[in-house]
């Protein structure tokens, strides 16, 4: 899964991870409460015992001071306050218990004489169980009324109305949009490093990719722009070398053509110029592969269906046994060069009428995506062992080893090569006609 992740993604993904580990620590320090260094003891009714302490302390305090305590006492949670008469209970739950637990804790309250009331109440606000309002008489006869304010609208540090937890979520995705906009901008230099080696075909480049960022991805920009020029020079050099000796070997095969023209002797003659023919050829086809089969870089709109139907009208009416079978195809237009992809057909059919015992055809398809050619025989066919190694250079099968089913070894290498640099695929299998299925498959122009 790690591995189908880009380098966007892997900073994106350590960001959030660190991130959430952050939001997290934070959220685990907040609910820490530092241990008490007198007791570890809770008492199992706080809530209670402040009420009834609060009593006991305005009971015993001079009423102009009562004020004070009540402000004093009154916080987010709590709020106390005098009143002449008690509140009405409406929509109250009362609860004797908690009545008599404070009167347990209390001093100044007492036990209530019977048919006497002494003015204390304990409520709770709908079925829960926990106290929300304390009302209770002093001995002055004034009323204290001890209010429980809901957590929920409890007073709470905000910022512009929002909650700290909320500001902590927004900037988190905030730091988060940041973050991806760096990363972004850092991987944009080694996108257009990318498409320019992608788009590298071997000719000197004209000049170093535009890079910014960080100094390793100059630095790397650097060396690439240097490689493809070494790379250039390289094939340069290649070229001038392939050239010389085509020159020079043609040099020599043509001086001895004209000795063998002069050999006395008319069947030694034919043999000699039958030799000479042979080496021409071969010499021809392995600088054309050395060469890289002179694939053009100019790319046009090629029909492979014309370009099947030519070649099996002219090998038909030289006498070959080829045969354009299948569905008239109305367009079958692939980017690449017209003359190159002419000789991946060509190759194909040599090596079918070679093979075949008498009966070749050729087939085009056209897909939405991508257009195959496939040319079939009736010959002996390729075994699956040989299936990958039939597309090397000089390599021939064993039963092609004589006179009539020779070559070099080249043909298929060089159709693959071609296809290869027309984006595309040669494969054979075995076919309908019991001999060997070689398909041709390239893009489609636009797809």
């Amino acid at each position: 899964m790690l591995s189908r992740i880009g380098l966007l993604g892997r900073i994106m993904l350590i960001l959030m991870a660190a991130l959430g580990a952050v939001i997290v620590g934070a959220i685990l320090v907040g609910r820490m409460e530092p241990a008490s260094p007198r007791s570890t003891q809770v008492a199992p009714y706080p809530r209670l015992e402040q009420a009834a302490g609060v009593i006991d302390l305005l009971s015993r305090t001079d009423p102009s001071l009562r004020p004070t305590i009540l402000r004093a006492v009154s916080g987010i949670r709590l709020h106390a306050a005098l009143a002449d008469a008690a509140p009405p209970g409406e929509g109250l739950r009362r609860l004797p218990r908690s009545e008599a637990m404070l009167r347990a804790f209390s001093e100044a309250l007492q036990r209530p004489t019977p048919g006497k009331d002494d003015g204390l109440r304990a409520y709770a606000d709908g079925e829960g169980g926990r106290v929300t309002r304390i009302v209770a008489r002093l001995d002055d006869g004034s009323v204290l009324v001890l209010d429980e304010i809901e957590p929920q609208r409890a007073i709470s540090l905000k910022l512009f109305g929002l909650a700290p937890g909320m500001w902590i979520g927004i900037l988190g995705i905030a730091v988060a949009g940041l973050a991806l906009l760096g990363a972004q901008r850092e991987m944009r230099p080694l996108r257009r490093l990318s498409a320019a080696a992608e788009a590298f075909d071997g000719s000197p480049p004209a000049g170093p990719v535009p890079v910014s960022g960080a100094p390793d991805v100059q630095r790397l920009a650097r060396s690439v722009h240097a490689m493809q020029e070494r790379v250039a020079a390289l094939l340069q050099e290649r070229s001038f070398l392939i050239g010389a000796i085509s020159h020079d070997l043609k040099t020599y095969l043509t001086r001895l053509r004209l000795r063998a023209e002069s050999w006395p002797d008319a069947q030694g003659r034919e043999r000699m110029a039958a030799d000479i023919d042979g080496m021409t050829d071969l010499i021809e086809t392995s600088l054309a592969f050395a060469r890289g089969t002179t694939v053009s870089q100019i790319r046009g709109r090629v029909d492979l269906a014309d370009l099947a139907a030519v070649e099996a009208a002219e090998r038909s009416a030289l006498g070959q046994p080829v045969a354009l079978v299948g569905e008239e195809v109305a367009e079958a237009t692939v980017p690449g060069d017209a003359v190159a992809l002419r000789r991946v057909i060509a190759n194909l059919l040599d090596n079918a009428v070679k093979f075949g015992r008498g009966k070749v055809e050729i087939a085009v398809e056209a897909g939405p995506e991508q257009c195959s050619l496939r040319v079939e025989d009736d010959g002996p066919g390729v075994g699956s062992a040989e299936a990958a190694a039939i597309f090397s250079p000089f390599y021939r099968i064993e039963g092609s080893r004589n006179r009539r089913t020779g070559g070099n070894g080249l043909g298929l290498a060089i159709a693959r090569q071609i296809a290869e640099a027309h984006g595309g695929t040669i494969a054979v299998c075995a076919g309908r006609l019991g001999g060997a299925c070689f398909t041709l498959t390239l893009p489609r122009a636009g797809a």
